[in-house]
């Protein structure tokens, strides 16, 4: 989180410089420009795909997609000198600047850059069940006492498809996870953690998805 906002934070910077410059870069506003409009496309097709349980393989595709697509915006909203150009950039550029401006009198504010950013972020720790089916641990969010357990299983050969989340009832800096038992209705899990609070270690987690 800290990384994203950082980026964010510097690609307002060149976007302000950018704003006040007279100077114009027709060939990085055309590269940024497709730039933008391809990673949208991607983003969009991120949201398609986790509003179905499904997520692209690899850990971090789904936020370096958003994260192109938002870092491209920023600075094309400073770098373009259309009037369309900075309409629709716009819709995006307001609202992150005014979050991050916000934020400098209330940590608060940053609560909207996180729910932008908790979709598209990576596991927290992956762990393997057999060579098709893996467990994550994931961000609860806000709400969530603990930390959140994903089942997923390979689908389509690019994705991975989600059969379970759920909280592990508190569990929280988890380093290890072991699979005692598992088949298409059930799992049972040995989940280690850090013994932060009164939660027996290593914890057995029972999730069914079927």
């Amino acid at each position: 989180m800290i990384l994203f906002i950082s980026l964010v934070v510097l690609a307002l910077g060149v976007s302000g410089v950018l704003l006040f410059t007279k100077t114009r870069f027709p060939k990085a506003e055309e590269l940024l420009t497709w730039i933008a409009l391809f990673s949208l496309v991607g983003t969009i097709l991120c949201v398609v795909l986790l509003s179905n349980e499904l997520r692209p393989k690899g850990a971090y595709t789904s936020a370096i997609i958003g994260m192109v697509f938002l870092l491209a915006t920023l600075i094309l909203f400073g770098l373009s000198k259309r009037i369309r150009t900075k309409i629709w950039s716009g819709l995006i550029v307001v609202p992150v600047f005014l979050c991050c401006l916000l934020s400098l009198f209330s940590k608060g504010y940053l609560f909207f850059l996180y729910l932008l950013a908790l979709p598209f972020g990576p596991p927290m720790a992956k762990f393997n069940i057999d060579a098709t089916h893996h467990v994550e641990v994931r961000n609860g969010g806000f709400m969530a006492c603990g930390e959140s357990l994903v089942l997923t299983e390979s689908a389509y050969l690019l994705f991975d498809r989600q059969l379970y989340a759920g909280n592990t009832h508190c569990v929280v800096n988890i380093h290890k996870i072991e699979t005692v038992a598992f088949d298409e209705n059930k799992a049972t899990f040995l989940i280690y953690h850090d013994e932060s609070r009164d939660v027996e270690n290593p914890y057995t987690y029972e999730a069914e998805f079927n």
